[in-house]
């Protein structure tokens, strides 16, 4: 672990940028916005899983005088959505792909007017087989029935039949994870505003900027400076408007273009639930090798993604979450086969997390059923296989000498008094009528995009001077990394600070407007503080170095200064102001006002993506969750009571939006592993509001035990890595080994409830 010394704003509990706003309900959300002379748009929607469209019908006793009408034909550009996979229309124009896939648009002057014409259009379609529950896809699959893929990818170390020769054991099980939805406070929603150049403003919740641009550019036929997107304040996303917003984007501005009106459109809960994308349902069989004193030999995973209709991010989720299927343990031979199916549902695409927490399910959940076959405490078997310095991981990228793993385990069953707990059994007594279980789940996530993908993005950011005057920002950040409730704002605000030596006041990051920011990437992927948070502490150093020498020739006759807490000094101790200094600077004529940095890899990063092979991450966050539950005999409800965490992200920005990352990540994760259930029936999903979607309140909320360790990213000023996402990545099967520690029976499937509980408990009396 490095020790760091405390300096400036990193490490500080700063408060949130955004906090009074919103506690004050004075933050403008894209529903509250008004345009003048807007309109309201509505979908127009198949009624069936699977067909052929053969035409829409209008009908004829509905008012149309005051309605716009927008069918694929309407479409000026490519009706497809530009994303990894060309496969998805904007409008479905010949075939229909799942219930309630879009095929027309409608936009009038009020709400109920625009829903009312969505209904008055009828589509005829001719229905077709479909495939819509995850149940059957699994079944094929084991089957070898014939099953439609969106797409594949494998990984391969060393050699697999070896590894499997020389064990001595072999153990094989298999693991589920359902749809799971991203429940973001604010539903999805787009402002679209047609200018006068021809060109259209969109306006909306989303946390892309730069995905939505091009989409819309190809879709309108466009040049991309007659196109501009910017984002409006964001209640919730993980994940969910990442690429979804483009196609409500999409929606609003066909409607706004061809009714010379602006055009809003602002999805209900039950549609928002309906029709947006989910978290990936998945099938994972693990088959590992070992011998009898726990080493691994060999590892073969079978790891099923269902897709839904179309690509959309699968190929990226399927290839974060095979590169994490057997993550931090040490194994020579390995073979990890990854598929995507197609079917006849709404597309799965991307959540908090991104394939990971399907993957640490699974294979969590497996190394404590390795544990068990070779006599060994799932802690003891653990630290004997976990990554050692040197060793190299399923893609050949090559373990640190000195990194996080391994510490945050210690620490965490230290923390946890794991080793004593866990002998504590109470399954067996009658004397209690509750049973306690402990059990740990050790994870990580890899920072930044995976492969070569920051290669390709190359993130652009600039800090920029500003006039200023009466308190106001002398900084602004121009990036489009978007502020979506994690603290985006206040931490890159303190980055820019602390790389300057000025007041956090003195910055200021307003929200991202294309035609304003370069592109610095998505905002997914625990990549925002690690790659944005470098980039703009490289351009804000570069500004540094400008104003000090400005202010050297300026004001110290060329001696050297230093610009330290918002004074520049020189070594014979005279002294300017900052903002002095910047208004001369700025009075100055051909004066660079904006420094701009580009993100780069580690030295020596190679990735090759046909065979996935080689760096797959620039870095990786290391957690370990203790999980302790109790289990009522007579009920069987299952009450997690206590979760100790202890995370390595790298150096910690701001303690405090941390903690509250890791909060939220594991009350998020406790829904994924106990409660949230998203049924299929007849093609759509059956938990389609807040009533029958169920969520963790705050009285299942266990106590909170979180610590960091600091193992810093080597390749930055900040020292950040990833954080986003590896909190929810652990905490299903830390309950998952807890429940099996209370009640001696393993459930393979999410959620955990206590019918899947009574099931298995039924079963071992059957079995005695």
């Amino acid at each position: 672990m490095v020790t760091v010394t405390r300096r400036g704003y990193i490490g500080l509990p700063v408060e949130r940028t955004d906090a009074i706003e919103k506690a004050q309900g004075k933050a403008q959300y894209v529903d509250d916005l008004r345009r003048p002379d807007m309109w309201y748009g509505a979908v127009v929607r198949s009624p069936v899983s699977h067909g052929f469209i053969e035409g829409l019908d209008r009908d004829p006793d509905f008012d149309w005088s005051r309605v716009v009408l927008v069918t694929p034909e309407d479409i000026p550009g490519r009706n497809v959505v530009e994303s990894l996979v060309h496969d998805m229309p904007f409008l479905a124009s010949q075939e229909v792909r799942y219930r309630g896939e879009p095929v027309a648009l409608v936009a009038a002057p009020t709400r109920e007017a625009a829903r009312a014409a969505a209904a008055a259009v009828k589509p005829r379609i001719r229905a077709a087989p479909s495939l819509t529950v995850p149940d059957d896809v699994v079944r094929i699959y084991k089957e070898g029935g014939e099953l439609e893929y969106l797409w594949r990818q494998d990984i391969r170390k060393g050699d697999i039949e070896r590894g499997f020769r020389e064990a001595e054991i072999v153990v094989e099980r298999e693991y589920r994870t359902g749809y799971a939805e991203q429940l973001y406070l604010e539903p999805q929603g787009m402002i679209a505003v047609p200018q006068e150049d021809g060109g259209v403003l969109i306006e909306g919740s989303m946390q892309c900027p730069y995905y939505v641009h091009p989409e819309l550019c190809a879709l309108l036929n466009l040049p991309p400076e007659k196109v501009r997107v910017r984002q409006t304040v964001v209640g919730g996303a993980f994940g969910g408007k990442e690429d979804f917003p483009s196609l409500i984007a999409g929606y609003c501005a066909l409607l706004a273009l061809k009714s010379g009106r602006a055009v809003k459109m602002v999805f209900d809960r039950e549609e928002d639930i309906l029709f947006t994308t989910k978290r990936h349902p998945s099938w994972v069989r693990h088959r590992t090798g070992l011998t009898r004193d726990g080493r691994i030999t060999g590892w073969q995973v079978d790891f099923l993604l269902i897709g839904g209709a179309y690509a959309t991010l699968s190929p990226v989720v399927l290839a974060r979450g095979i590169i994490h299927a057997t993550i931090g343990y040490r194994c020579d031979n390995v073979l990890i086969e990854g598929r995507v199916v197609r079917t006849h549902m709404p597309p799965s695409g991307a959540f908090r997390g991104f394939g990971a927490p399907q993957a640490f399910w699974a294979l969590e959940s497996h190394v404590d059923e390795l544990a068990e076959a070779c006599g060994m405490r799932p802690d003891e078997f653990r630290l004997r296989n976990a990554y050692r310095g040197g060793d190299t991981m399923a893609t050949g990228q090559k373990v640190p000498e000195e990194y996080g793993g391994p510490a945050v385990l210690r620490k965490a069953l230290e923390q946890s008094r794991f080793e004593a707990r866990f002998a504590h059994c109470s399954r067996g007594s009658t004397l209690t009528d509750r049973w306690y279980g402990i059990g740990l789940a050790y994870f990580c996530h890899g920072a930044g995009f995976t492969g070569d993908g920051e290669a390709r993005i190359k993130a652009r950011a600039a800090v920029e001077l500003a006039g200023g005057g009466e308190g106001g920002p002398l900084v602004v950040i121009r990036a489009s990394s978007t502020e979506m409730g994690q603290g985006a704002q206040t931490v890159l605000r303190q980055i820019v600070a602390e790389a300057l030596g000025v007041p956090i006041e003195s910055v200021s990051y307003p929200l991202p407007d294309t035609a304003l920011v370069p592109d610095s990437g998505p905002t997914v992927a625990s990549r925002t503080t690690m790659v944005v948070g470098a980039v703009l502490y490289d351009a804000a150093v570069a500004m540094k170095k400008a104003l000090e020498g400005f202010v050297s020739q300026q004001f110290f006759d060329g001696a050297d200064c230093v610009l330290e807490e918002a004074v520049f000094r020189s070594g014979s101790g005279q002294a300017v102001d900052f903002e002095r200094a910047v208004q001369d600077y700025l009075r100055t004529a051909e004066r660079q006002q904006r420094f701009e940095a580009v993100f780069s890899l580690p030295p020596g990063s190679q990735w090759d993506q046909e065979n996935f092979r080689g760096d797959a991450y620039p870095d990786y966050s290391w957690a370990c969750y203790v999980a302790e539950v109790e289990v009522e005999r007579a009920t069987l409800a299952i009450r997690p009571i206590r979760v100790t965490a202890v995370l390595d992200i790298g150096r910690v920005v701001n303690p405090v939006l941390a903690e509250g990352q890791v909060e939220g990540g594991l009350v998020q994760g406790l829904g994924y592993a106990m409660m949230e259930k998203v049924g299929v029936r007849d093609g759509l999903f059956e938990a389609d509001r807040l009533q029958t979607y169920i969520v963790p309140g705050v009285l299942d909320i266990p106590e909170i035990r979180i610590t960091f360790l600091e193992f810093p990213y080597r390749y930055s000023g900040p020292g950040a890595k990833g954080l986003g996402e590896l909190p929810l990545n652990g905490v299903a099967p830390a309950i998952g080994n807890a429940l099996k520690h209370a009640v001696g029976r393993r459930i393979h499937d999410l959620p955990l409830t206590p019918e899947k509980l009574f099931r298995a408990i039924e079963e071992r009396l059957v079995e005695q």
